[in-house]
């Protein structure tokens, strides 16, 4: 624990530190936490610009037709996300060029894809060229976990605009009827005739004359495959 003589002059000491200044001072102090670019907070760092980026994320926007404050959120993360990824790409390209062209200049007749082995090779072992393999894989990431947030989205956003359209659908069908709207009457369809079955005592009997007017017996001419004809005397038995 400190004591009080310590903590005195600690009190004394952080008088003498105040931070920056001026302007120039101020700015430098928040560019800081800038590092080399890749896990800084802002987006654009010295150098980048601005319409390029503004064009790249209007582009995805529409692309993905954002719609509400969600959406395009993901929208933007996605931006952020390829163009940190562009601009580590092209660093590699940057420092791979470099390597390669002196390279080159020291094997003239070395071949083209020995020079980009041999340069990426020392870019490797020699230098942080690793951490840039490392971000490239970090904003790759980063971009499809935004494209998922922004598809789980859309399909929230589609169950409930059709749960709302057949919650409408399902209000318009049971709405009642206004009182002054007139009723259509209801529609009678005509009943076919009931045919006599073959062993009510009303049929034809097998042995009459057959009432297709042939002059045979019904039973030997129409009713030929007709059962048997019950008689009130055989159903009464």
């Amino acid at each position: 624990m400190a004591t009080a003589a310590q903590l005195t002059a600690n009190r004394n000491n952080a008088q003498h530190s105040t931070g920056p200044r001026s302007d120039q001072g101020k700015a430098r102090s928040a560019r800081n936490n800038f590092r080399h670019g890749f896990r800084s907070q802002s987006v654009l760092l010295p150098g980048d610009d601005p319409a390029e980026y503004e064009e790249l994320l209007a582009e995805l926007t529409s692309h993905f037709d954002a719609q509400g404050l969600t959406e395009e959120r993901y929208v933007r993360e996605m931006a952020d996300a390829e163009w940190r990824l562009r601009r580590v790409r092209a660093h590699q390209e940057v420092l791979l060029t470099a390597r390669i062209a002196e390279l080159a200049a020291q094997t003239p007749d070395a071949d083209p894809i020995h020079l980009q082995a041999a340069a990426f090779q020392y870019l490797h072992q020699n230098s942080g060229f690793g951490v840039f393999l490392t971000y490239e894989a970090k904003f790759e990431r980063q971009y499809e976990r935004a494209y998922q947030g922004w598809l789980i989205t859309r399909e929230k956003l589609s169950r409930h605009s059709a749960r709302q359209f057949h919650a409408q659908l399902d209000a318009v069908v049971r709405r009642p009827l206004p009182a002054d709207e007139p009723k259509l009457p209801p529609v009678s369809l005509p009943q076919p005739a009931a045919k006599p079955l073959e062993s009510d005592p009303a049929a034809t009997p097998r042995n009459a004359p057959c009432p297709c007017g042939s002059g045979e017996k019904y039973k030997r001419c129409c009713g030929r495959h007709a059962p048997a004809v019950l008689s009130p005397g055989n159903l009464a038995a």
